[in-house]
């Protein structure tokens, strides 16, 4: 009881806090907490927190406590910030405009506040714990009765707000038509054996049957793992089979029915449909922490809380409409509602061409295109990756929005989930190694009877292989009439198969990007730009110079505009190659120097010998810049037409832009025909003596459609024509200068050697940088660590 009453204490205590410094900031009365009452059970938690802390490592010195604290500490505000976010959708506090916050959720200056409250509370613990037990006695009954009130507040406050936001979510997925057709699309096969049928004659909770149960399960968890982005092809199979088994278990059955009964449902679910492993979890743990063995998908915990709280609501709300004599009416409205099985059969059963067909089935007048964008990528780690301009720049060239409705699915960020019901045409845009995952998806779509439509860097690369899977393509650029025309044809049902401009868009008449569809909230904070297009240089690797066969600019006004939007203050300019034209750079940069911001881009080095242009960008606002170094040996440059690289004067190109406060990171490419075994060590030893941040370093790419994989392809180089391989740590060239393996093995070594603690520090020290630039110099380099493959998770659905 003294450490419910301690919770209390603090949570009331914190609520003080917060109110008096919330109050004075908006110079009125703010109540600061979620909840009615005057407590944060935040503040609660953290004391019990410090609490823990004192006692278990009192034997610990003092700076062992500080870290404990402040990693507990945080880790609790982040967690409890993206909960809140998640399942209620509302910000208790935002750090969004402080420097190094994580999220808005927390940030480095409030962690170091909480930690410096902490570390005194934790002084004073051994002198403030006697004299609150002290007072406690002499105030005793008294107080303990009034501590005891305020629990109940607020165990009661806190149920009300968790019913409160949960009815709120529920109505708005319930309002969701298709959200309904969805969930019926995945559990239609399901619900359509006789092994699942006969559930609805078996009784399960309080006159409610096992079937009518399962679909309850099934559809809260459907909507759960839908708003987080999980499988929910997966969950609501697995929850519709968790208690497939068919006796009466109150009447009848084995012993410990709640241990045994998964394994049985397994066992039966097993002749009703195959079971991935996924599912097979779902269906075993859904009765944990009786199964012992905990869940092993995010999925199954899902499921196994729904059931809880499904089960619960079958025992208690019939118990207490009972008290009033209204037990039947309960029953009665529990089995009239969705998704009930009668609900259902009466209205929600179709066949799987209906389902598919249903929101497509006509033109009629009036009725927007609905159209869903997808950028094929594999899963990324939360808060890898920036926002893109390719598919919102496309959404943004879509004419009229009462005749096309648009949304967007961001693979690298999302599930990727195509909807069965409610989409007229899905266009999906990926490059080379995603070819097999954007194959995948247009099959999923074509299933549902979707018109499927491809575009960017492989389909312009080879879109007669590309049309095998798709039902049209468009080559090059979208804007400036070609992807116009393809929607015309699309509202009419009558598609041509490629689509694209006899002339490159003007940039003058770009429409602003629809970055508003990317709703993802795991984006770094980085808003993208565009001024130029295309690459007047001719890299024989570079697939840039096929889709974008010109190179433009856009009104310096209106980069300007587009920056003015940005709400946050890192840019980064998607141009290949921003700086080409020196003089339009120099406008730019003089141009954007009053708005303050924080920008990054592409460029090409020999421009950093225009001292005046680097100076210009520095004052914008510049900080950092990528440049393709691709190679430090000369005949290695010229075997891929970049001999405007001068690699003799890379270390003074690069120390002009340090001398600016500009931070270098270059693009390397090992295998190309001048590289021999030396080059690691060379390179090595050049990196280490330079001013440079940091590289990101590749293999050889041939790009299909190009005239180097052709070449290539001709003097029979390629080792490999899997796609899935063709992403830059996968060797797909042999050597000329050594062999396969001492690439292989070289490449290895060098990544491993280069991006090593050891290294990293060591190139800090030698180029005397400051100690501030520490942690992002080695986050930069940590970043560039890890190959692709192990930073990205997949999939489909």
């Amino acid at each position: 009881m003294n450490l419910i009453y301690y919770f209390v204490i603090f949570s009331v205590l914190g609520w003080i806090i917060e109110s008096i410094y919330r109050s004075a900031n908006n110079r009125r009365f703010v109540n600061p907490g979620f909840l009615k009452g005057p407590y944060l059970p935040i503040y609660g938690l953290g004391a019990l927190l410090i609490l823990a802390g004192h006692t278990l490592l009192i034997s610990h010195p003092l700076p062992t406590r500080v870290l404990f604290y402040f990693i507990g500490l945080t880790s609790m505000e982040y967690a409890t910030g993206v909960a809140f976010e998640k399942v209620f959708r509302i910000r208790l506090w935002d750090y969004s405009n402080q420097r190094f916050n994580l999220g808005g959720h927390v940030c480095l200056r409030f962690a170091v506040y909480w930690t410096l409250l902490a570390v005194g509370l934790d002084i004073s613990l051994d002198a403030v714990i006697p004299q609150a037990l002290l007072i406690n006695e002499r105030l005793y009954p008294v107080s303990e009765i009034f501590l005891g009130m305020i629990a109940i507040m607020m165990s009661i406050d806190f149920l009300f707000m968790i019913k409160t936001g949960v009815r709120e979510r529920s109505c708005h997925f319930l309002q969701n038509r298709e959200l309904r057709h969805r969930f019926v699309s995945i559990a239609t096969p399901i619900l359509n054996h006789p092994g699942v049928i006969v559930l609805k004659d078996c009784n399960h909770h309080f006159g409610k049957t096992r079937l009518d149960h399962v679909l309850d399960v099934a559809w809260m968890a459907f909507r759960i793992t839908r708003y987080l982005r999980l499988d929910t092809g997966a969950t609501v199979r697995g929850a519709l089979l968790h208690d497939l088994f068919y006796y009466d278990w109150l009447r009848e059955g084995p012993n410990l029915h709640g241990i045994r009964h998964p394994n049985t449902a397994v066992q039966n679910a097993r002749k009703v449909t195959p079971l991935s492993a996924k599912e097979e979890d779902i269906i075993k743990k859904h009765m944990w922490p009786l199964t012992i063995v905990p869940p092993k998908y995010v999925e199954s915990w899902v499921v196994a809380f729904c059931d809880i709280c499904c089960s619960w609501r079958d025992y208690l709300k019939p118990l207490a409409y009972s008290l009033i004599g209204k037990r039947e009416s309960w029953i009665s409205s529990s089995c009239s509602r969705f998704p009930s099985y009668s609900v259902l059969r009466g209205g929600y059963f179709k066949s799987q061409k209906d389902i598919a067909y249903s929101g497509r089935d006509n033109n009629k007048p009036g009725r927007p295109l609905n159209i869903l964008l997808i950028d094929a990528q594999p899963r990324s780690l939360p808060f890898t990756t920036f926002k893109t301009l390719t598919l919102p720049r496309l959404a943004g060239a879509t004419p009229d929005k009462n005749k096309y409705h648009v949304e967007i699915i961001d693979g690298r960020v999302e599930s990727i989930d195509i909807p069965s019901y409610g989409v007229d045409m899905v266009g999906i845009t990926f490059t080379c190694n995603n070819a097999p995952l954007a194959y995948k998806i247009a099959k999923k779509a074509k299933e549902y009877g979707i018109m499927v439509v491809a575009g960017g860097t492989h389909t312009t690369a080879v879109p007669d292989e590309v049309l095998e899977h798709f039902d049209s393509v468009l080559i090059g650029e979208a804007e400036g009439g070609a992807w116009e025309n393809m929607l015309r044809d699309a509202e009419k049902g009558s598609l041509e198969k490629q689509y694209f401009n006899l002339i490159p868009p003007d940039l003058d008449t770009l429409k602003p990007p629809r970055l508003d569809l990317l709703r993802s909230k795991q984006y770094l904070p980085v808003y993208p730009v565009e001024a130029t297009r295309g690459c007047p240089n001719h890299c024989s690797f570079c697939f840039n110079r096929y889709i974008h066969q010109t190179y433009r600019r856009r009104p310096v006004s209106h980069v300007v505009a587009d920056v003015e939007k940005a709400n946050c203050n890192n840019i980064f300019f998607m141009d290949d190659n921003l700086t080409y034209d020196r003089e339009y750079a120099k406008e730019l940069f003089t141009s954007l120097r009053r708005l303050r911001k924080r920008l990054y881009f592409q460029m090409q080095l020999s421009t950093a010998e225009d001292e005046e242009l680097v100076h210009l960008a520095a004052k914008a606002g510049c900080k950092g810049i990528f440049t393709g170094l691709e190679s430090i040996n000369t005949a290695s440059l010229g075997s891929v037409s970049k001999s405007f690289n001068k690699m003799e004067r890379y270390e003074e190109q690069i120390a002009t832009l340090d001398r600016h406060r500009i931070f270098v990171i270059g693009g390397l490419i090992f295998g190309l025909d001048g590289d021999n075994r030396d080059v690691f060590q060379q390179t090595m030893e050049f990196l280490n003596k330079s001013r440079v941040w940091s590289v990101a370093v590749n293999l050889l790419i041939p790009y299909p459609g190009t005239d180097f994989h052709a070449h290539l392809q001709t003097e029979g180089r390629l080792l490999n024509s899997d796609y899935k391989n063709y992403t830059g740590y996968r060797l797909v060239v042999a050597p000329r200068g050594m062999s396969s393996g001492e690439l292989e093995g070289g490449y290895k070594k060098f990544i491993e050697e280069f991006y090593s603690v050891k290294n990293v520090v060591g190139r800090f020290r030698n180029q005397h940088r400051p100690l501030k630039q520490l942690p992002m110099y080695a986050i930069i380099n940590l970043a560039y660590r890890f190959p692709r493959q192990t930073r990205s998770r997949n999939f489909l659905g």
